[in-house]
Order: structure tokens, then C-alpha cells, then sequence
């Protein structure tokens, strides 16, 4: 299964954008993550947990932060034709839950996040379980 259907506008932010102004842009959007960008590639990622972990548990003052002073820097991608079984196996190797998606220049196309991948696939298991207990005849194999 592709990850094209993960391609939406993803919040996108330049890496000199005040981390204060990036919260208030995450809360307006209701996301937990925005894409930090240079010329239209991924250049940074930059998460709710990160604000919690490198300005909250640190004491330091947001008002003087810039996004790229608490971004992770060079994110994983994922290749545009490249289905949710890449997309899982790279969470999984790379410890993370969040994953740009571009395309064959490079350019940002969209984000799958774990949270995308557990309702698909609870929606998928959910599908299974409704044709296994929905008028499956006992006698009849196929």
C-alpha cells in the first residue's frame, strides 16, 4: 500500500521562525510536528516533545529560541512511491515517529506518522474482522 495518501499539506516552517510563533502554529493546526524547511526540502523536524524536552525541562527562555536551535536536524525521508511497509520498517529502525515524505527531487510532498499507520492499520484489522464474522458460511471454503 503507497504512502501517497499521506501527501497533504504538511505545516512547514524556515528554521529562523521564533519557537513561540512554531507552538502557537502547532496548537492552530492541531499537530504534533512541523516540517522545518529549506528551499522546499525537508531541512529539520521540529516536535511537541522537543519543545517539552529541549526548552521546558531545560529552563530555557522560548521568547529568544529559534526553531532551528531545538530542531533535530536532517530528518529520515521517505521516498514518494515507496509503500507503508518501508515507512513502518524505518520508524522502527530509526527510533522515530515522524517521517517526510518527498519526492524524486527531494521536495516535500507530505508526512506519515505513526499515529497515521495505527489507524490505518486498526481500520484494515477492523475491515478483516467484520468479513471473518460477517456471513462467513462454515461449509463453504475458498
Amino acid at each position: 500500500m503507497s504512502v501517497r495518501r499521506f501527501e497533504q499539506n504538511v505545516v512547514q516552517v524556515m528554521p529562523d521562525e521564533p519557537v513561540v510563533e512554531v507552538a502557537r502554529r502547532m496548537r492552530a493546526e492541531r499537530v504534533g510536528c512541523v516540517v522545518i524547511v529549506r528551499e522546499g526540502r525537508p531541512f529539520g523536524i521540529l516536535t511537541d516533545r522537543d519543545l517539552a524536552l529541549r526548552v521546558v525541562a531545560e529552563g530555557r527562555d522560548p521568547r529568544g529560541l529559534l526553531a532551528r536551535d531545538v530542531m533535530t536536524y536532517d530528518p529520515i525521508t521517505l521516498a514518494q512511491g515507496l509503500g507503508i511497509e518501508s515507512a513502518s520498517r524505518l520508524m522502527r529502525e530509526h527510533g522515530v515517529r515522524r517521517i517526510p515524505i518527498v519526492d524524486d527531487h527531494g521536495a516535500l510532498v507530505g508526512i506519515v506518522t505513526a499515529d497515521d499507520l495505527m489507524s490505518l492499520f486498526a481500520r484494515e484489522l477492523g475491515d478483516t474482522a467484520e468479513a471473518l464474522l460477517g456471513g462467513v458460511d462454515g461449509g463453504e471454503s475458498r
